[in-house]
């Protein structure tokens, strides 16, 4: 109960608090109002809601602070960094772009360009000092090119063997791990292995499943990722950097 408790932000706390308080309201009008022997469709609702589980309302006043959020941001009121909950992102150059667009805040997101997976030691004792409730794990794209395990079910055992240590180092944490997405074909030509990318995000998956960790699967925007390539054919525009953030922060606030 503790760790579940401590894995919540301020405004979640809140959230759990006031459901408590809504539910023990709605329980005492419900009794009080069937005393009356009459029932309106204002008192029926509320005894509906009265009936339902508090985890259900605490997860409906969540995604109502995530709309209230995401609203606000788009009115310039808020940076895109306040939709995301206490974080830590680890990655690369596709990470790193998140915090260079300035989508994510540079403290916390310190993914590094041109790294792979065995960079997750480096970042151990900063994921220890700021303990996130939320670890987003995001690397792929320079493993693959290194053929880092030789296979896509040896560079997840690479992989999980590395993130189990960023894990260890916030235990409080709830860890989410993106899929890869796509490169240019010309890309592909070049390095054969990232014509693989499929196979290595369902190991990714089912690495994630085995561990009880979150995958993000960001696949529904490979149909928008050739136009929206730099010239390498690997980085991303800022324009889809933005929208591969928005299915993290969906991500993440749907598992709170």
């Amino acid at each position: 109960m503790k760790n579940w408790w401590n894995r919540l932000v301020p405004w979640q706390k809140a959230a759990v608090a006031g459901t408590g308080a809504l539910f023990a309201f709605l329980i005492i009008f419900a009794l009080v109002s069937s005393s009356s022997g009459k029932t309106s469709p204002g008192r029926q609702r509320i005894r509906e809601e009265a009936a339902k589980d508090p985890a259900e309302l605490t997860a409906q006043l969540a995604r109502r602070r995530m709309d209230e959020l995401k609203q606000a941001y788009s009115e310039g009121k808020i940076a895109y960094s306040a939709l995301l909950p206490d974080y830590v992102m680890l990655g690369d150059s596709r990470a790193a772009a998140l915090a260079e667009y300035q989508i994510l805040g540079a403290d916390r997101d310190i993914a590094v360009i041109g790294t792979d997976c065995q960079d997750i030691p480096n970042q151990v004792e900063r994921v220890k000092a700021m303990q996130p409730a939320n670890l987003i794990v995001s690397y792929g794209i320079n493993d693959v090119e290194h053929n880092l395990g030789g296979s896509p079910e040896g560079f997840a055992e690479v992989y999980e063997s590395y993130i189990k240590q960023a894990a260890q180092a916030a235990p409080n944490a709830r860890v989410f791990v993106t899929s890869i997405l796509d490169v240019s074909p010309e890309v592909v030509k070049e390095t054969p292995q990232y014509g693989q990318l499929a196979e290595y995000n369902e190991q990714i998956k089912a690495m994630c499943e085995r561990n009880h960790w979150v995958f993000i699967d960001s696949s529904a925007l490979n149909g928008e990722v050739q136009d929206n390539l730099e010239s390498d054919g690997i980085h991303m525009t800022p324009d889809l950097c933005l929208k591969w953030a928005e299915t993290i922060v969906d991500a993440v606030g749907e598992a709170q």
